[in-house]
């Protein structure tokens, strides 16, 4: 391990990813919540941010600089529209963002040159793929053109995921004098395979990443990480989990494995908490009243999963099947449960019906069709989620509800209408069952709001936080689950036995739990983890 305090730092990083002033996924949590710690230690003109402009979009955390002629600078330097502003994020760091949308006109030319020196077959992406390999060129155009105009004496250009791969190798033909680092968050083909049914973990060492990409259909994407790993001057990825997928899928082990924290920043003050606690919860239990028909009672315990929807991967089956046990005589609890399952789906829009009945408040004595559904989906039979809780819907009701809201807690969904980090705290506990997950940022920040949660040891941040409970009780905050691939029903046992606990926690035992949530939260403050990223910019600079 390089020692941090001797090592040559960078002057710049300029660092990119889809996610970049564009809240899609988990990455954006990463970068949003590293700025503030990035610009602290490397100053406001050492990060650079750089993301997508979508121009017929709004992009509401990007505050654009009106009056400097940089990116008028830019865009004639690089040949690409771009604007030039600041991410609306603690820290506030300064980002560029590039309309990578003329670059199709080129895509054959590009196509070639990474065909030619690298081996990617680019006709055969599909998807996100050519959207994602011209942004990232983009990127680099940009990037090259910044230290055209603002040269520096030690800078690292860092690029998250496959989907910004091919900027990666695009910079290091042009400019291979420019350090570079590449992080994946999850192997493309680690998480096709978990995601088609496949035992990931039984099989690893068997497994060859490039034949299974092609059996998966994921070559193309596949092939762009593979090559950016090996091309990188420095590798990164965010677990120890992870890693072992890097060594084995991608035949690279990397370099240094830096780890996912949180900004402290985003979380209010108890006063603020307990307001939002109560607030969030009268807004659900309404949701839930109207759509069931029943008199659920206000001290109902409230449960949720969230995050990306990859139903095997995530643990959706897992958690519906938990609630599920609820109902059956050996697992029924004396206290009405509500389980949130906040994962976005193919939404047609809000349920017109429930928007009345909460609008004006109306009495309803009797369930609405499909009672545990918020949201009208498109082509709803092809939802995993909702077509197993529509095969139980003879089980629900009783006190036990599910609810499934298929779209993004914006605080716009028309139905919740809080945000996601206002409503964690009226949550008494999270369910993170995760068969395939690299981090788990969804856990770290519900104990961030004083949520106690229960994840895996799939799960990157499950691993690093069985290291610090001992495991024996959810009041330490974090309860973490052994997950094999042939012990499904054992550990839906185990998350409805947990739910029966809380259930019976007194205000003493709620308090305790609070604490020791937040408590750990704190050890994964970025202060204790942005060294791991100082030491992968060490080790690129260590090339140059």
């Amino acid at each position: 391990m390089i020692e941090i305090e001797n090592s040559v730092q960078p002057t710049l990083v300029m660092e990119t990813s889809w996610e970049v002033c564009n809240k899609v996924g988990g990455i954006y949590a990463v970068l949003s919540t590293r700025a503030r710690t990035m610009v602290e230690s490397l100053g406001d003109e050492g990060v650079l941010f750089v993301g997508p402009l979508f121009p017929e979009q709004s992009q509401p955390d990007f505050l654009a600089d009106e009056e400097s002629n940089e990116a008028e600078r830019l865009s004639e330097e690089s040949g690409l529209e771009v604007r030039v502003g600041r991410w609306q994020v603690p820290g506030n760091p300064r980002a560029i963002l590039v309309d990578f949308k003329p670059l199709f006109e080129e895509k054959d030319r590009y196509y070639f040159e990474m065909w030619q020196d690298f081996g990617i077959e680019g006709d055969s992406g599909y998807g996100d793929y050519d959207d994602a390999c011209l942004f990232s060129i983009a990127v680099a155009r940009v990037m090259m053109a910044y230290l055209n105009l603002h040269p520096a004496e030690r800078p690292v250009a860092q690029f998250n995921e496959w989907t910004c791969g091919m900027g990666l190798l695009y910079l290091h033909r042009h400019r291979p004098e420019v350090a570079t680092t590449f992080i994946t968050h999850a192997t493309t083909t680690g998480r096709s395979i978990a995601g088609n049914g496949k035992d990931l973990y039984s099989y690893m060492a068997g497994y060859n990443g490039d034949q299974m990409a092609e059996e998966l259909g994921v070559a193309a994407k596949h092939k762009i990480e593979k090559c950016a790993a090996h091309y990188a001057d420095a590798f990164g990825t965010v677990s120890e989990v992870t890693d072992v997928e890097c060594r084995q899928l991608l035949q690279k082990p990397v370099d240094v494995v830096v780890y996912n924290g949180f900004e402290q920043g985003f979380i209010p003050t108890p006063e603020v908490r307990e307001k939002q606690r109560h607030a969030g919860r009268k807004r659900l239990l309404q949701m839930v009243r109207k759509l069931c028909g029943e008199p659920v009672p206000d001290n109902a315990l409230i449960v949720m999963t969230s995050g990306r929807s990859e139903y095997r991967n995530k643990g959706l089956d897992l958690f519906i099947d938990a609630v599920r046990r609820l109902t059956t005589d050996e697992g029924r609890i004396n206290r009405d449960v509500v389980a949130l399952i906040a994962v976005p789906g193919w939404v047609a829009g809000p349920r017109p019906e429930l928007q009345w009945a909460l609008e004006h408040d109306a009495e309803c004595t009797m369930p609405m069709q499909e009672p545990y559904l918020t949201h009208w989906l498109n082509e709803p039979d092809n939802n995993q989620i909702y077509s197993h809780l529509k095969s139980l819907d003879f089980v629900w009701g009783k006190g036990v509800y599910p609810l499934f809201l298929p779209e993004y807690l914006d605080g716009r969904d028309g139905i919740l209408d809080i945000p996601y980090y206002d409503f964690i705290p009226a949550v008494d506990l999270t369910v993170f069952a995760s068969y395939y997950e690299p981090w788990g940022y969804t856990p770290l920040e519900s104990i961030a709001f004083g949520v106690p949660t229960l994840t895996t040891d799939k799960a990157g941040f499950g691993q690093w936080a069985s290291g610090l409970v001992s495991n024996s009780s959810l009041k330490e905050g974090v309860h973490v689950l052994e997950r094999r691939d042939d012990n499904f029903g054992e550990v839906a046992t185990a998350i409805t036995r947990a739910l029966s606990d809380v259930a019976q926690w007194d205000v003493a035992d709620k308090e305790e739990a609070r604490a020791n949530a937040e408590r750990l939260a704190q050890q994964a403050d970025w202060a204790h983890f942005y060294p791991r990223y100082q030491e992968l910019f060490a080790r690129a600079l260590l090339k140059h």
